[in-house]
């Protein structure tokens, strides 16, 4: 079992200074990640982040989607209506 799993199980007494520790520990192993398993690590500190601050702040990829979304809204680019009944389908409500 890695350190830092250990080291969650330790009592609670120590824990802020503990869970630390134990954050740089899974940062330091998540550097030699796959870097899809990184992305994903920021993406939930991101998120944990918003949810804590009420504050969402876009990755560059968000940034440049919604960017392609305005121009090609600008320029009346819209899917057509059975497009989007056909995704609606796929979609769980």
């Amino acid at each position: 079992m890695a350190r830092w799993a250990i080291s969650a199980l330790e009592s609670r007494d120590t824990m802020p200074a503990m869970m630390t520790k134990i954050l740089q520990d899974v940062l330091e192993h998540a550097a030699n990640w796959p870097q899809e398993d990184q992305e994903a690590v920021v993406e939930y500190a991101r998120e944990i982040e918003a949810r804590r601050t009420g504050v969402y702040v876009m990755s560059e990829g968000e940034r440049q989607a919604v960017a392609r979304g305005l121009s090609e809204a600008d320029r009346g680019e819209f899917v057509s209506d059975e497009m989007v009944a056909e995704a609606d389908k796929h979609h769980v409500r």
